[in-house]
């Protein structure tokens, strides 16, 4: 995904009334890590980005129990034999629920749920047999302005100019999901497909889980759905029927018995080896042996959050929709405020094309699509954030040196940063990694970032900077912020990050679902990093795609809100141990994460869920 399509996504679902959103650097790993062959496009919202994650499926054949799980089947068909039949011994609710919006029918037809997630199938129905439903895949080509328009999207179109029918797509997509009565709250990662069927209908799909689901009776959901209308050019046509927020109840029962599949004492024995990884942990755990459990306030930012604290150039432009706020200052800078989450970064007053890529590539036609320049700020953002990352493309051996540059320090960064968070009444975040951006590591690193990904394997078609003209007014500190300090974490929902210049935060990347409130209880004693590592063990081998793990890099105690043990209560700040490793196995080595409720060990949530 290009630096454009990752803008262009988070205004879509700010606008969309769900959360501003911004990259999950563990997402992608969820994908490929639960990816086997080549797969269909699979829209990915996360909490902290909205991500499109692209691969293509062969298809493939499935036999099931007796009774046939409709969920089952479809995740089945498209995403491979193994997970049709793992979801098979989930808890299953045949819903069959229709609401209509605008000219289309919403029919949930089913829902599994299975180890805190939730995968949902469904019927979308033109209510006028002219009018003509759209498949995913041609919509988000059109949405993005990079695709030409193949095959299927011409026989489409002619069919509809011949019936004088509307080309329509739809989203059906869960937001909110409360457990047996208890508090609503905002689902985690989100992945959508759907496709088109024979008969002119759409089946849908979602799956969710993370941290507002748990195992229970009765569920209750809230599906944000919407309906778009097309022209026959790939564009949209006005809008007049708004989105809606459908809220569905409902009770899963176990169909098919399945057995636990069976440890192997080998397992124990390999966990007990392990004894070589880093353990990182709070000087209050070292002390105590245990952590606090804190009460978690859902954030509203836009109704706290002054342009000023950001920008003094004044406002220039200001759009506000039903859950978010969009201000474009004088020096053209923007803002972007959600209840969750805050972006802010600089443009410049010219504009450029950011189809020139695609017009390179094959698409000659396309139109162009001008936008604000991206200032010299962003580009740098873009080189941290990938060092960050990992991209040894470019970034290998990269790696703090500097407390003073010429015109800042860290400290004076770190100070400018933790009195915006202050104002924004954040708590428990601390500086977890750092990295300095002088003058010469700009233009040196620029030089290697601009070799990858404009004349290298890389694809962009963001404008490329020209490094070389920076100026130390340019320098400044990439500064991540997570609960207590950890690096890379998994949860999305609570992760900051600033660059700080001379200038002051000149870029801004603020997700925070949940406020640390009063201390709630504190556990008498947290299980040990070791107990966490043996549960990882059992979790892995009896997952779905029964993962062996090979090496443990890291046990690391965190925070993670969570449902408080009453339902009825919402969400807490919880001690979680999370654990990055590798798993055995496989060509494409990368690190793995998996987080366990440190107070009983409960797996909270992992890579290979």
């Amino acid at each position: 995904m290009n630096i454009h399509e990752e803008q262009k996504i988070v205004r879509k679902a700010i606008n969309s009334t769900l959360s501003g959103l911004q990259e999950d650097p563990w997402l992608t790993q969820r994908v490929l890590a639960n990816a086997k062959g080549d797969k269909p496009v699979k829209r990915k919202i996360s909490y902290a980005l909205v991500l499109c994650i692209a691969a293509i499926l062969a298809l493939v054949g499935t036999a099931y129990a007796m009774f046939s799980s409709r969920t089952a089947e479809f995740f089945g068909k498209h995403y491979g034999q193994d997970y049709g039949d793992w979801l098979q011994g989930g808890k299953i609710a045949e819903i069959g629920e229709t609401v209509t919006l605008g000219a289309v029918d919403f029919t949930l037809d089913e829902v599994v749920y299975r180890d805190r997630e939730i995968y949902a199938v469904g019927t979308a129905r033109a209510r006028n047999d002219l009018d003509i439903l759209l498949p995913m895949d041609m919509v988000d080509g059109w949405e993005f302005e990079e695709v030409s328009q193949g095959e299927e999207a011409r026989a489409l179109i002619s069919q509809a100019e011949k019936t004088g029918g509307m080309l329509l797509s739809i989203d059906c997509i869960p937001q909110r999901i409360g457990v047996d009565h208890g508090s609503m709250m905002n689902v985690g990662d989100v992945g959508m497909y759907n496709l088109r069927n024979e008969d002119g209908t759409i089946t849908f799909s979602f799956e969710t889980g993370g941290y507002a689901l748990e195992d229970g009776t009765t569920y209750q959901m809230e599906l944000f759905i919407d309906v778009d209308a097309w022209t026959e050019t790939g564009k949209l046509n006005d809008d007049p029927i708004q989105p809606e927020i459908w809220t569905v109840s409902f009770q899963t029962t176990i169909r098919t018995e399945t057995e636990e599949p069976a440890i192997s004492p080998l397992v124990y024995a390999e966990a007990a080896m392990q004894l070589d990884y880093a353990v990182l942990v709070p000087g209050a755990y070292q002390e105590t042996g245990t952590m606090p459990v804190y009460e978690a306030v859902e954030n509203d930012f836009t109704t706290m959050v002054k342009p000023e604290w950001f920008n003094q150039s004044g406002i220039a432009k200001e759009e506000r929709a039903k859950n978010s706020i969009s201000l474009t200052f004088s020096d053209h800078a923007e803002l972007n405020i959600s209840p969750e989450a805050i972006f802010y970064y600089e443009n410049t007053d010219e504009l450029v094309d950011y189809n020139w890529k695609e017009r390179e590539n094959g698409n000659p036609d396309l139109e162009p699509m001008l936008l604000p320049k991206q200032a010299i700020s962003q580009g740098i953002v873009h080189m941290a954030s990938q060092v960050h990352s990992g991209y040894d493309d470019f970034t290998e051996g990269i790696s703090f040196e500097r407390d003073h540059l010429v015109s800042i320090s860290l400290e004076e960064a770190t100070q400018e940063a933790e009195a915006l968070l202050a104002k924004l009444g954040l708590h428990g975040y601390e500086l977890a990694w750092k990295l300095d951006m002088s003058l010469d590591r700009i233009r040196t690193l620029g030089e290697a970032y601009n070799r990858f990904w404009f004349e290298g394997e890389g694809y962009s078609n963001a404008p490329r900077q020209d490094y070389m003209a920076a100026t130390q007014e340019d320098e400044g500190y990439y500064l991540v912020y997570t609960p207590l300090g950890v690096d890379m974490v998994s949860d999305g929902r609570h992760l900051i990050t600033l660059f700080v210049s001379s200038r002051g935060i000149v870029n801004a990347s603020i997700v925070s679902a949940y406020a640390r409130g009063d201390i709630a209880y504190t556990p008498d004693h947290l299980i040990t990093p070791g107990e966490a590592v043996e549960r990882l063990y059992v979790e892995a081998a009896k997952s779905r795609e029964s993962i062996t793990v090979s090496a443990i890099e890291r046990v690391a105690l965190t925070y993670v809100a969570v449902r408080a043990d009453n339902k009825q209560e919402g969400m807490v700040f919880s001690p979680v141990w999370q654990i990055l490793f590798r798993k055995a196995g496989g060509s494409d080595e990368y690190t793995c994460w998996a987080e366990f409720s440190a107070i009983d060990g409960t797996l909270i949530d992992a890579i290979f869920r």
